[in-house]
């Protein structure tokens, strides 16, 4: 072992025993060496480091589900567009009713606009990738 490792070694166990003294000590006996701005400094240093933390935790699960979308992009089977279009205009046509019962809430009743159903259609095509894939398991 170097003389560096050693030293290491030295530290992490003079940090154990002042961990294990700190548990050991009533909260009463702690209360009494502190004063109350220390302990509010330490309870500010304590919300700062949980709100580091959910930060950087809100931010690898962003990049998580960054890289599952694109290797869902990536990964999932083509999907034929107008095929799919088609498809959901036929299935469309064929229910008289469908933009009344397609209305959305906040539409106060009127008939969903272009944009919604070009959504609708792409959660149509993710629909029929996702029973492609069931087909190839």
């Amino acid at each position: 072992m170097s003389g560096d490792d050693n030293h290491r070694a030295k530290l992490a166990r003079l940090a154990d025993a002042f961990m294990q003294d700190v548990i050991a000590t009533s909260d009463a006996d702690i209360i009494a060496e502190v004063d109350r701005a220390s302990i509010e400094r330490a309870r500010i240093l304590l919300i700062e480091a949980k709100t580091n933390f959910a930060r950087r935790t809100l931010a690898d699960a962003k990049a998580q589900l960054d890289a599952w979308r694109v290797a869902r992009l990536h990964g999932r089977p083509s999907v034929d567009e107008t095929a799919v279009r088609d498809r959901f205009e036929k299935f469309r046509r064929a229910d008289s009713g469908f933009d009344q019962k397609m209305t959305i809430a906040a539409r106060h009743g009127k008939a969903p606009t272009d944009s919604d159903k070009e959504g609708l259609i792409e959660d149509w095509a993710d629909l029929q990738a996702l029973d492609d894939e069931d087909k190839l398991e």
